[in-house]
């Protein structure tokens, strides 16, 4: 079952994290927020522990990279989810 905080994401939860974020390091899968380019997990996870609630914070065991994509596309990201090899 996937993390509460993770069921709330918003479009505009992960527009705000991105312009208070430092980007880390890229692995293989990153996407691009306004021009800034992010690892996903660090993003969503990111764009998560920033929401209001009572749930606990998300973790990097929480997800993988391939559930940060999905998140990431179903709230409006499809376009600027990149994949590094």
């Amino acid at each position: 079952m996937a993390h509460p905080r993770l069921e709330a994401l918003t479009h505009d939860a992960i527009v705000h994290a991105a312009k208070s974020l430092a980007p880390g390091d890229i692995r293989k899968w990153s996407v691009v927020v306004e021009g800034r380019e992010f690892p996903v997990k660090q993003l969503v996870r990111e764009a998560a522990n920033q929401l209001q609630g009572n749930d606990s914070s998300v973790t990097p065991a929480d997800l993988t990279a391939h559930d940060a994509v999905r998140y990431l596309k179903r709230h409006g990201f499809a376009d600027a989810v990149r994949y590094q090899e």
